[in-house]
């Protein structure tokens, strides 16, 4: 099976709507690449800003589904995200399209980078191809919870 879909809709954003994170774990690569693609391992980790991921459901596989259904612990709603992989080269690379239940019609695509670096896996995540500037920044304040909460969670 192909590691890469062929698709013609994946375009690059212009630089303004696009968001780029990059963070250090103290963790393998490999376990890295697993919290974002094994279910019970996103429930860990993944949500900020008082939301946690309470059903997860993911086919790691170019062409696959995932869905993530997010609880708030305070009465902020709930949320859901959901997509189809587009890319994925098991520790090295994972790419997917992302459609936020918050953001009604927007497509956008996130690629998440991993590298081993001294002390454990850089990870580099790009997000882009927004509708507009207020939510690429709204983005950028859940990932970066989200990011944090992934490095807590994995150098424990």
């Amino acid at each position: 099976m192909p590691s890469v879909i062929d698709t013609q809709d994946v375009v690059a954003a212009p630089a303004d709507l696009r968001l780029e994170l990059t963070r250090v774990i103290k963790a393998p690569r490999a376990r890295v690449f697993d919290a974002w693609t094994r279910p019970e391992m996103i429930r860990k980790w993944f949500g900020s800003d008082g939301r946690t991921a309470a059903e997860v459901s993911t086919d790691a596989k170019v062409g696959g589904a995932y869905s993530i259904a997010m609880e708030s612990c305070e009465d902020k709603g709930a949320s859901k995200a959901t997509g189809r992989y587009l890319q994925v080269n098991p520790y090295d690379l994972l790419q997917f399209t992302w459609e936020g239940s918050w953001v009604p019609g927007e497509e956008s695509l996130v690629t998440i980078h991993l590298r081993d670096v001294e002390g454990g896996t850089e990870i580099r995540l790009i997000h882009d191809r927004f509708l507009t500037k207020e939510s690429r920044d709204g983005h950028n304040k859940g990932w970066s919870g989200i990011l944090d909460h992934l490095v807590e969670v994995l150098s424990a």
